[in-house]
């Protein structure tokens, strides 16, 4: 009799592989996050990414080269609704939320449209 291999299957063993990974002796130069995953009944491929530590993110570097395209200040806290939120990323590959802002009071990631992001990030005005 064959074991398959199904969504909890997947689940469980992308824990133990991040686990394995925040162990090995990788873990002090290195980030390494175990993704998402692919898999039929009998074979499961999961996408492993490795990032130096201490270097900024890909977003965050697009940013920095793509800011005088849209006319915004990378690292720019604004204030939206009363809410402050700061410019950390951009989102190459994305076509309707490009921007990645960082909500300052509960430090949560959000996705603003091309739209906002000109709009509350761009040079010149003051948060």
């Amino acid at each position: 009799m064959t074991e398959s291999i199904d969504k909890k299957t997947c689940q469980v063993l992308r824990n133990e592989l991040q686990e394995v990974n925040d162990k090995s002796s990788l873990s002090n130069k290195y980030d390494i996050k175990v993704g998402d995953c692919n898999f039929d009944g009998y074979e499961v491929t999961y996408k492993v990414t490795l990032r130096v530590k201490d270097i900024e993110s890909k977003e965050s570097m697009d940013l920095d080269r793509y800011a005088n395209l849209y006319d915004v200040v990378p690292q720019k806290v604004a204030d939206v609704h009363g809410i402050k939120y700061k410019l950390v990323g951009y989102r190459v590959k994305a076509r309707k939320q490009p921007f990645i802002v960082l909500n300052l009071t509960n430090n949560k990631e959000y996705l603003f449209t091309e739209d906002m992001g000109k709009r509350f990030f761009k040079k010149g005005e003051v948060a």
